[in-house]
């Protein structure tokens, strides 16, 4: 049983995590000294979820 939560949350943990920091970084674009930063870690976000997609992690 908790090798299965376990392997679940191997699974499930990654995009939820990347989901928190793209929203934590999209409100950190609106501030004009982060929003460089914050326009260059959304890119990693978005090919990180293209690759999570095309493997069927993500809808």
């Amino acid at each position: 049983m908790a090798a299965d939560l376990e392997a679940l949350l191997r699974v499930a943990l990654p995009p939820l995590k990347l989901a928190r920091r793209e929203r934590y970084l999209k409100v950190r674009r609106c501030d004009p000294v982060a929003a460089t930063v914050a326009a260059e870690e959304l890119a990693t976000v978005e090919r990180i979820r293209g690759r999570l997609a095309r493997q069927g992690w993500w809808n």
